[in-house]
C-alpha cells in the first residue's frame, strides 16, 4: 500500500506541475515560417489568394488526397471559403475563409476546426532581392473560452512548433516550386466577368502581313461609323474596339470588325445593325504602348490560357482606351485585350 501511496503522490505531483506549466502559458500563440521565391509578389499573390490553388501546395492534401472539399463564395479574395472533411487524424474536418486582403502584400484567413477560440493564418508577401519573401503565419487565441478549453488550447500550443512548423516548411517549399515554374508575363493579365456589350461595327477581311493597310482601313471604318452615330444622334457608351472573329495563319489573313459601343436600343440606318458581345468570363490584358507591339500581348494571353487550361469560346477584341489624336506619346497609349473563355 505504501508503494501505491508513493506512486499516487508522484502522479499528483506531475499533474500539479503540468497544470502549473499550462497555467502560466499565454493563451495566444504565434508561429511563422518563411521562404524566398524567385518571382514577383503578384505571381505569388495569385496562388495564395485563392483556395482553388491551395491543394497544389497544401501538406495536408498530401496526407489525405481522398479528403472531400467544398468551395463557397468568390473564386479568390475576401469571402472565398474552403471546407473539408477527412478521416485522417492529422487532417480532420474544418473550414477556412479569406477575411482580409492587401493586393500583392497580404492574405489573412480565418480558420475553424470546431474548437473554441480564434485561429488565423496569413501569407505576408515582402519584395526582397531575388524575388518575394513569403511568410506563412499561424495565430491562435483561446482567451475567454473557459478554464478547460483554454487549458486544452494552451497544451496544444505547447507542441505546435513540432506539429505545424514542419508542415508549413513543406508547404512553402512546394509553393516555391510551383510559382517558380510558372511562365513569366510582362503584361498585367486578369480574369474578368464581362457584361454584354452592344455595338455597331464594320467587318473587313485583311492581310495579316500588311499592318499599314490595316491601320488605314481601321481609320476609314471608324470614320464612317462615327459619322453615322453623329448623324443619328447616338452616343457611344465606351471606347472604340475591334473584334477578330477569324485569324487564318495559313492564308495570312484575318477578319476584323471595327466597332463602336452603343445602347442596345440605338436607332441606326438598316446597314448598321446593332450587334452584341455576350457577357461572361474573359481573360484581360492591359497593353501599354503603340499598336505594332500588340501581337506580343496576344501571344502572352495565349500562353496564359494554355497554362491555366482555359478554353477560348469566341472572338477576341481590343479596346482602344487612349485616343491617338489627343495623346501623341505612344508610351502612354493603353489598350485592353480580351479573350472570352469558357466559364467553370
Amino acid at each position: 500500500m505504501k508503494i501505491l501511496k508513493i506512486v499516487g503522490l508522484g502522479l499528483l505531483t506531475i499533474v500539479v506541475i503540468v497544470a502549473a506549466v499550462i497555467a502560466i502559458q499565454s493563451p495566444q500563440k504565434h508561429l511563422e515560417r518563411s521562404v524566398v521565391i524567385n518571382a514577383q509578389p503578384a505571381s505569388v499573390f495569385e496562388e495564395v489568394s485563392s483556395f482553388q490553388n491551395f491543394n497544389k501546395f497544401s501538406p495536408w492534401h498530401k496526407l489525405d488526397p481522398q479528403a472531400q472539399y467544398t468551395f463557397e463564395g468568390p473564386a479568390s479574395g475576401v469571402g472565398s471559403k474552403m471546407s473539408w472533411v477527412s478521416d485522417h487524424s492529422q487532417v480532420g474536418s474544418g473550414s477556412q475563409e479569406i477575411v482580409g486582403v492587401e493586393e500583392n502584400k497580404l492574405v489573412k484567413i480565418k480558420m475553424d476546426f470546431g474548437n473554441p477560440g480564434q485561429y488565423f493564418a496569413s501569407y505576408v508577401l515582402t519584395p526582397v532581392d531575388g524575388g518575394t519573401k513569403v511568410t506563412w503565419t499561424y495565430d491562435g487565441d483561446v482567451s475567454g473560452t473557459g478554464l478547460t478549453n483554454a487549458s486544452v488550447g494552451k497544451l496544444f500550443h505547447m507542441f505546435i512548433e513540432g506539429m505545424l512548423g514542419g508542415m508549413y516548411e513543406s508547404g512553402l517549399a512546394d509553393l516555391k516550386a510551383m510559382v517558380e515554374a510558372k511562365p513569366v508575363f510582362t503584361v498585367k493579365i486578369t480574369e474578368e466577368t464581362i457584361n454584354p456589350i452592344s455595338y455597331v461595327g464594320l467587318s473587313t477581311t485583311m492581310s495579316t502581313t500588311d499592318m499599314n493597310a490595316v491601320s488605314l482601313q481601321m481609320g476609314k471604318s471608324y470614320g464612317e461609323l462615327m459619322a453615322v452615330l453623329q448623324k443619328s444622334k447616338v452616343e457611344m457608351t465606351g471606347a472604340p474596339f475591334c473584334l477578330y472573329p477569324r485569324w487564318d495563319e495559313e492564308k495570312k489573313e484575318m477578319d476584323m470588325v471595327c466597332a463602336l459601343p452603343v445602347p442596345a436600343d440605338a436607332k441606326l440606318p438598316p446597314k448598321y445593325s446593332v450587334m452584341q458581345i455576350a457577357g461572361g468570363k474573359a481573360v484581360k490584358a492591359i497593353h501599354l504602348g503603340d499598336y505594332h507591339k500588340l501581337e506580343a500581348t496576344h501571344n502572352q494571353l495565349a500562353q496564359y490560357m494554355e497554362y491555366k487550361k482555359l478554353e477560348a469560346i469566341g472572338a477576341p477584341w481590343e479596346v482602344y482606351i487612349t485616343d491617338p489624336e489627343t495623346e501623341p506619346d505612344t508610351a502612354k497609349w493603353i489598350t485592353e485585350v480580351y479573350y472570352p473563355v469558357k466559364g467553370n
